[in-house]
């Protein structure tokens, strides 16, 4: 591989550059609706536009790059969670336990109980109401099927609803 002496000797495709202008701050917030840390949300886009980017040939011919793109995102930010919780439980194991007070934000408090919620539900969730994705997009970008899609929303809201009114978030009659 020829060494680049500087950032400006690598060639962007156009057709990437906009994508990638229309489509980062859209994967940002999906990233951060499912993890709650905007660094993190940064991060795995990042990563899940530069394996865009490596595969742009191929990514931009398929039916939906935007929801190839979303796809890559949510595998590696299932794959940081996992390898986030393998190293919290040796921490855990290791020193004592600290307790953080998060913010007194109900929207904070929305996102952090659709954290709770089952992977593919937290996911499903996020998509439609961050994303303001159809059932047919979620069910292309998440590889299932529509009716599975609807059962997740369907799942999840219900299993929100529980929690928010459990924890004094909204009334019964949310």
């Amino acid at each position: 591989m020829a060494e680049v002496d500087s950032w400006s000797d690598i060639e962007i495709p156009e057709p990437f550059v906009r994508f990638f202008r229309d489509e980062y701050p859209a994967v940002v917030s999906l990233v951060y609706g499912l993890s709650g840390s905007r660094a993190a949300a940064e991060d795995v886009a990042q990563e899940a536009f530069l394996q865009t980017h490596r595969d742009w040939a191929r990514v931009e011919s398929m039916d939906s790059p935007e929801g190839w793109v979303r796809r890559v995102a949510i595998n590696l930010a299932t794959s940081r969670w996992r390898r986030l919780r393998a190293e919290a439980s040796a921490l855990a194991r290791l020193s004592p336990p600290v307790s953080l007070v998060p913010p007194d934000d109900r929207l904070s408090a929305f996102w952090e109980e659709v954290r709770r919620l089952p992977t593919r539900q937290a996911q499903a969730v996020t998509l439609h109401y961050l994303e303001d994705m159809p059932v047919d997009e979620i069910a292309a970008v998440l590889k299932i099927a529509d009716g599975t899609v609807k059962a997740l929303l369907s799942q999840g809201r219900k299993r929100l609803r529980r929690q928010l009114i459990a924890k004094g978030l909204v009334d019964d009659e949310f």
